[in-house]
């Protein structure tokens, strides 16, 4: 491909693609080497793209890549990003911005693709359309005759279905009859074990009670029997004490006496 159809595809390419997400001025020199072999630049400015094939000295970043990996990226095959990873193209200046430009051109790729793919989905559905109503019909047909000869069948069913469970309730009735004669006796005799049970609980906390009143008795028997120990105690205590008391006076009067008879005896002397 010669240089002026590659300018020529670059600018058609970008001629309907908006500069989303680049701020300001920004622009990038290309460098093709190979076929086709020449400078140009891509310019971004006012949410627009402008391609011409001259070198641009006021550049963000320059971009040297064979012409092959330009139209690759250009048709949507290959990544510029991945690209430069593998060393495909080189960049001089501002690295993000020289991808971001060569990138928005595959995002426009993208959406041309998802419109044709609608647009096809669209086609075919509406050429579709009669086939799958006709389907529809059809099959609204065969279900109503398949319904209509199931009908006898199904009928018939339900009439064998009733009898065999009214022959089935009449079996069952004399052992649910027995069933429940036997629950009632097992009732009436969990409730005399119950009243039994209660009984023997109402004794057992009325011995309990009495045991209760015996033990306060007790505790207030011991109670009273301290109490007149210790005042047995203090009372044996005073007798001592009285007693030891006498004994002093006695032992002080026998010495008064003795202290008397000796100044008597003195006195004579």
């Amino acid at each position: 491909m010669t240089y002026e159809k590659i300018v020529e595809k670059i600018k058609k390419a970008y001629s309907k693609v908006e500069a989303t997400g680049i701020n300001g001025h920004k622009a990038i020199q290309l460098n093709v080497r190979g076929e086709g072999e020449g400078a140009l630049y891509i310019e971004a400015a006012g949410g627009k793209f402008n391609v011409q094939p001259y070198e641009y000295y006021d550049n963000d970043a320059v971009v040297t890549i064979p012409s092959k990996v330009l139209l690759n990226i250009i048709d949507g095959i290959e990544e510029p990003s991945d690209a430069y990873s593998a060393v495909k193209l080189g960049i001089i200046g501002d690295v993000d911005l020289a991808i971001a430009i060569l990138a928005l051109r595959k995002v426009s790729v993208a959406k041309k693709t998802v419109k044709k793919a609608e647009d096809a989905a669209r086609k075919a559905a509406k050429k579709a359309m009669p086939v799958a109503d006709k389907a529809v019909k059809e099959t609204q047909k065969a279900a109503k005759k398949a319904v209509e000869a199931a009908k006898p069948i199904a009928d018939k069913a339900v009439e064998e279905t009733k009898k065999a469970a009214k022959k089935a309730a009449d079996n069952a009735k004399p052992m649910a009859e027995k069933a429940v004669r036997e629950t009632k006796k097992t009732v009436k005799r969990a409730a005399a074990t119950a009243s039994k049970a209660i009984k023997a609980a109402a004794d057992s906390i009325k011995e309990d009670q009495e045991a209760n009143k015996v033990e306060k008795a007790t505790a207030k028997a011991e109670k009273a029997a301290d109490k007149a120990k210790k005042a047995a105690t203090k009372a044996e205590k005073a007798a001592t004490k009285a007693e030891k008391a006498a004994l002093d006076a006695e032992l002080a009067k026998a010495e008064e006496s003795v202290k008397a008879a000796t100044k008597k005896k003195e006195g004579k002397e």
